[in-house]
């Protein structure tokens, strides 16, 4: 087998990106770190708790882990392209992978991605030879998940992040329709969660995120959804309350959309001149499948019936009973 036409086809493969990290001792007794990028990462077990990664036996890491015993793996988001190359030897002059960026220790003692999308400590369990690498079976004394944010991508030698399919069907709430079920509130911060709570004891409430996709307000948003999520009666939306751009609403909800799993999150469009459309285009390549329209154009909100004609022309499954027929 060409080994040139093996790794063209693997690369066909998406993976996940992570770093890999361990710690030994030097001669002088001073902690030495050092880390790596890696893909071939898989879970074993869950009981017991294992984890392997697969390291060329080539490489610095590889020595050092079968020295101490012991690794790190921290998962990267999509924003964290510039980490993943950092470490593997991707960005020229650079004397230390490690400085620059947050990191923590766990048991271990190995280095772990502060503001990582997972950690996972370990102690090496089992070591297997895998041809001209070497397969490290780690035991999992502790894991984390620091944040939730879509992932970073591996995929012919790029780097990206997760395909956009549309959804199937979309579910369109008209707001000037039908009265609302239940109460309905919009949250700014987190000084009006306690009134979000106070309702959601009485019964149903949807809560939208106000302003979700003004740029300045962006950890804001988040931090809000996160604690209105938690809610079990709470139906989460973001509310667009000045005109945002396809950009940021795209930024905003691919976070949001993981925040608020298994929930659906809704979300509220303005019209503004056609853009509305395009927002809710992205809105659905990012995931979201519940939209809260309006009847009436002059209110500023997204028109169903526009929403409706893109659904169709899309081919994505739409329909409301407050909607005419567009057939």
């Amino acid at each position: 087998m060409d080994s040139t036409q093996l790794r063209t086809v693997l690369s066909q493969w998406p993976s996940g990106v992570a770093v890999v990290t361990t710690v030994t001792t030097a001669p002088d007794g001073t902690p030495r770190v050092h880390g790596m990028t890696a893909s071939s990462f898989s879970s074993v077990s869950l009981d017991p708790p294992l984890v392997s990664v697969c390291l060329g036996n080539h490489l610095p890491t590889h020595a050092l882990v079968r020295e101490s015993g012991v690794f790190a793996v921290s998962f990267l988001g999509k924003d964290q392209a510039d980490v993943g190359r950092r470490f593997a030897g991707m960005t020229p002059g650079t004397a230390d992978r490690f400085a620059g960026t947050d990191w923590i220790t766990g048991p271990t003692g190995s280095p772990m991605l502060a503001d990582a999308t997972g950690r996972l400590d370990c102690t090496v369990e089992h070591a297997y030879p895998g041809g001209d690498h070497t397969i490290f079976v780690g035991r999992v004394l502790e894991a984390d998940v620091p944040r939730v944010t879509a992932p970073l991508l591996f995929h012919s030698r790029s780097w990206g992040q997760l395909a956009d399919p549309l959804p199937h069907e979309i579910t369109m709430t008209v707001l000037d329709g039908a009265p609302a079920t239940g109460a309905v509130l919009t949250v700014r911060d987190r000084h009006d969660l306690a009134r979000a709570r106070e309702l959601a004891e009485a019964g149903p409430v949807r809560a939208y995120v106000a302003d979700a996709f003004a740029p300045e307000r962006e950890a804001a948003v988040l931090a809000v959804l996160d604690e209105l999520a938690a809610l079990p009666t709470v139906d989460v939306g973001c509310a667009e309350d000045s005109a945002a751009s396809p950009l940021q609403v795209r930024r905003v909800l691919q976070d949001a959309v993981v925040r608020v799993r298994p929930a659906a999150l809704h979300v509220r469009l303005l019209a503004h001149h056609g853009l509305g459309l395009v927002n809710a285009l992205v809105a659905m390549k990012s995931g979201v499948s519940r939209f809260d329209t309006v009847l009436d154009p002059a209110s500023g909100g997204l028109p169903a019936r526009d929403l409706l004609l893109l659904a169709r022309q899309l081919g994505v499954a739409c329909a409301d009973p407050l909607v005419p027929d567009l057939a």
